[in-house]
């Protein structure tokens, strides 16, 4: 009987226990004023098929932007992309486009951007300029990028919210996306319509959480 108690009691504990560790593994966003906010990351295209457009996005995007206002030249922006992410609403579409036919994300699993130049461009705006891979090819690509603005985040005190966002235009054929028989079949365009946005989160200076 006391063999079955302690059992019951330490079952009990280990019920009570699992929450509070599972909410411990799920670590908020970074706070540090350049790793961008994975939940207020976006990463969306549009393709012409035929003659319709396709819109998707990538689900998994990841990566870092900090460009100073007073020094943009010191800034550095990058950005990841899982291609096995590769979201258009339609699971058979999306899975042919994960095949060798087009990304190949078991061969190639990222995309990666990184910053090797930052100038002004006027206000709030900035030419990035860096090193463009997707799949075996990788080149030098110039990205406006429009600081939106910063406010205080309402549900995180002492915090602060800064939002980018971006916006290019590929040829996917340069980069070995779907260059076999579709492309001569003529059923997906050549030109990517690419629009990035994202947060990052920033201590506010001297500020003093309430207390709790």
């Amino acid at each position: 009987m006391r063999r079955h108690h302690l059992l019951a009691l330490a079952l009990l504990a280990f019920v009570c226990v699992l929450p509070l560790s599972a909410l411990a593994e799920e670590a908020g966003p970074p706070v540090d004023g350049k790793t961008l906010d994975p939940a207020h990351t976006a990463a969306t295209f549009r393709i012409r098929h035929i003659v319709g457009t396709i819109a998707g996005r990538f689900n998994t995007v990841s990566g870092s932007i900090d460009i100073p206002a007073k020094a943009p030249a010191k800034g550095h922006v990058q950005l990841t992309l899982a291609t096995d992410s590769v979201d258009t609403g339609v699971a058979a579409r999306d899975k042919h486009l994960r095949t060798p036919d087009f990304f190949d994300a078991t061969t190639f699993p990222q995309m990666t951007f990184t910053s090797t130049a930052i100038t002004p461009a006027g206000k709030g705006v900035y030419r990035v300029t860096g090193r463009l891979t997707i799949k075996d090819v990788t080149k030098t690509v110039t990205i406006p990028v429009r600081y939106i603005g910063t406010k205080a985040h309402p549900a995180m005190p002492c915090v602060d919210v800064s939002g980018y966002e971006a916006s290019l235009t590929l040829n996917r054929l340069d980069y070995h996306v779907g260059t076999g028989k579709f492309f001569k079949m003529g059923m997906v365009g050549d030109m990517v319509e690419i629009r990035l946005s994202g947060e990052v989160l920033a201590p506010r200076p001297g500020c003093v959480k309430p207390a709790q």
